[in-house]
Parts: C-alpha cells; structure tokens; sequence
C-alpha cells in the first residue's frame, strides 16, 4: 500500500511541478537552518578525531574561589598543575586524566626566513595522548621519563612539520619556539581547529617550563590547567564526580585565607560543557534546553505554517477528487494515509536539498560558524585555517536528526488542511467541480 502512495505521489509531483517546486524549496530552506545547528552541534559534542571518546569523557573547565565573609569577592581561572595533581591524577576507576592549557601563540624561528612564524601551542602531560586518540604518522608522543624530567620535546602536526622544516617525517629534527630548541618526538595527522579542546599545532610537556607552573598557583588551585577525564563508560560519571566531591570538601576544611573552592557540579560530561559560559554560577541545562527547544520550534512552526497555507489551497482544488473517492467507499483513514504519504514525499525530498544546503553553509562560512558556539566570532589566529572533515558531515546521527525533522515538520504543515478537507462531505466536495 505504501508503494502504491509513493507512485501516486510522483505521479502528482509531475502533475503540479509548479507547486511541487514551491513546497520542496520552502521545505529546503526551513530544514536547511535547522541542519545547519544540528551540524554545529554535532561538530563540538560528537565523537570526532581526536576527540574520540567525548562521549565517555569528564570535563573541569574552571575554577572558582569565593570569600566566604563577601559572597561578592571571587576569583576565578582553572586549575593549578599541584591541585590537578592532587585531586584529579588521584582519581579511581578512571582510564585517563590530562590537564591541559589554553593554546598560546609563539614564535617559531624558520631556518632561511628572517620573519619567525608562529604557532599554537598547549602544554600537557602524558595523559593527553590516552584521552585523545591522535594518530601520530611518525614518532610518538614524550614519554613518561620525558615529561617527568622535564625533557624539551615536542609533538607538532604535519602541517606545521612541512611549514617548519618542508617535510613530514622530522622525528628528532630541533624546532626553536620562543628562540628555544625542542627535540620533536612525534608528527600527528593535523586536527581541525573546531576541536578547541585538543587543538594546537604543538604539544609541549608543561614540566618544561617549571616557572609557569609555580608561578600560576594561587591558594594551591587556581591555575591555567582544565582537566579532561577518560571514564570506562559515561555510567561511571557520578561515582568519579563523588570522588572529586569528597576532595573538595576536604580542601575546603582546610584554611585558605577565608576562600572556598567551588566547583559548580564540575567536572561535566563533555556534551554539557558546550553550554557553560560562567564560571561562577551553576549550569541549569534545564533553562538551555527550555531556550533550545523555544528557537527550534520557531524555526520548524513559522514555516510549517507557510507550507500548511499551500497545502490547504491544495487540498481545495482536490475536494471533487476526494469527494468521487469517497463516494466509491474509500475510507477517510486511508485517504488521510495517502495525502501524508504525498506530503511526507516532498518534505524529505526538500529535506535532502536542505541537509545539501546546510553543509554548503557550514563549509563555506566555516571561519566563523564553527567559533559561534564558542561564545564569540573571533577572527582565526594567523597561522590557523579551519578544517572541516567529512566525519563531521556524513554521520548516522545527522540523518536520522534531518529525517526526524522532516517527519514533524511534514505533520505540522499537512495534519489541519488534511483533516479539515477530509470533514467535507460528499455531495460539498463534489459540488466543488462545478
């Protein structure tokens, strides 16, 4: 039966190419700005190289320090490197712990070029390599004597590799950052800058730079380091928030100038992190979801009105058809079957140009759609240019989420004019044709 509504859609499609056209690309457009922010937020919570494993993945993305005689006094930053040691290295039942700091530009000397180059680097620890599946195409990352010696190595993309020195393949090759040698020990397959978390183009061991450490200590917690956690599963989420908890409270028994530490409910699953944007209150998903929720049912409601418009003119040109079905024992259940049949036929036909249109826009308007999320639409640092990999388009996730859409915005626009024309009787619809 199914097929046979399917033929009889095409066969109308044909019949009303006019309509046909109007309705697929209005359908196009309304589910193109839906896809566009299904894309994005896929692009910053999926699971996408090198942040594989964000679905199993913890996040302590600040902190903050309250007097407690003067609510009003807070400071806030993220992590010290002694307090990342302390509380979160210790952490049970854990696969891995990195801390890891905001990407800094440095200048990277050139041999043969007066002007130095420069380049993101982020200091971490040997964790980030287990918390982050980087695929290394030569060497691999420092190792644990390295980092707790403090050894000057480094891992740097293949892009910078063949900007530094015009080669891939430079394991144990010297690149100066900050007119200072280090001994690169590994070249990754380059990551997209949408992968804030992970992303530089070098990576450097924080114990390297022994005074950046100490130095950015405050009270033995407020720091420059947040803090990623690789769990088992995500279900082990509250058992290591517990231990983080217990850590706290007992930090806090201690006196630290009449500051307490609070942490907010960190550390997060990473797909709550997107909507974190103060450090000193706590995160109500529930008002983000109340908000998201609003903005998507504006986007699908406003068109879904306009298609229903066309659909009910539509539908009056048919009564005499309806009415001759009718009256030859046709039920109104299945000639509501059928007239939803049509219309879901061009809404996922308009759905598959809108999803098209969607990933045009993302990819041509990348630069500044894919740091919207981020809180702001920064130029990108000079040496940066933005990458979009197809596993951050052509995913299961993204198509289920445009046939989803499809099907409610196909029930919004058809369910009222599909009804409405159905409640007509027969010698009403008939007389239509006259």
């Amino acid at each position: 039966m199914i097929g046979k509504y399917l033929r009889q859609s095409f066969m109308m499609l044909k019949q009303n190419p006019l309509f046909s056209s109007f309705y697929i690309v209005g359908t196009g457009l309304a589910i193109s700005m839906v896809m566009v922010l299904a894309v994005l937020y896929y692009i910053k919570i999926g699971d996408i190289y090198p942040e594989t494993n964000r679905s199993r993945m913890l996040i302590a993305p600040a902190a903050h320090m309250q007097y407690t005689k003067d609510t009003s006094w807070n400071t806030t930053w993220k992590y010290s490197g002694a307090f990342v040691k302390d509380c979160f290295y210790a952490l049970d039942g854990v696969e891995a712990v990195t801390a890891v700091n905001d990407a800094e530009s440095w200048f990277v000397k050139v041999e043969g070029v007066k002007r130095p180059l420069s380049a993101l680097v982020k200091l971490t620890d040997t964790g980030f390599w287990k918390v982050f599946e980087f695929s290394f195409v030569h060497g691999q990352p420092f190792t644990d004597a390295d980092f707790q010696s403090g050894t000057r190595t480094a891992v740097i993309t293949e892009d910078m590799a063949r900007r530094v020195f015009g080669k891939a393949d430079v394991v144990g090759e010297y690149v100066k950052l900050n007119y200072i040698d280090y001994r690169v020990c590994g070249v990754v397959k380059s990551p997209s800058y949408a992968m804030n978390l992970s992303y530089a183009q070098v990576w450097l061991p924080y114990t390297c730079l022994p005074g950046y450490v100490e130095e950015n200590n405050q009270w033995g917690v407020i720091g420059p380091f947040q803090v990623a956690i690789l769990l088992p599963s995500a279900m082990d989420a509250g058992r290591v928030k517990w231990q983080v908890d217990e850590y706290v409270r007992k930090f806090n028994a201690l006196p630290h100038d009449d500051y307490e530490l609070v942490t907010h409910g960190q550390p997060y699953l990473y797909w709550k992190t997107l909507f974190y944007t103060n450090d000193m209150e706590d995160l109500d998903f529930f008002m983000v979801v109340r908000k998201m929720g609003l903005w998507l049912l504006m986007l699908l409601l406003v068109p879904a009105l306009n298609l229903s418009g066309m659909i009910s003119s539509r539908m009056e040109r048919r009564l005499p058809e309806i009415g001759l079905r009718k009256a030859f024992g046709a039920t109104g259940g299945r000639l509501f079957s059928q007239i939803i049949w049509e219309n879901l036929l061009l809404t996922c036909i308009g759905g598959i140009i809108g999803l098209m249109l969607s990933y045009g826009m993302v990819v041509f308007a990348k630069d500044w759609l894919l740091t919207m999320l981020d809180g702001g639409t920064n130029p990108l640092p000079d040496s940066v240019q933005m990458s979009i990999t197809a596993d951050m388009l052509f995913n299961p996730a993204l198509f289920v989420t445009t046939f989803v859409v499809c099907i409610v915005l196909n029930m919004f626009s058809a369910l009222i004019p599909a009804c409405v024309a159905l409640k007509k009787d027969i010698v009403y619809s008939l007389n239509k044709q006259k």
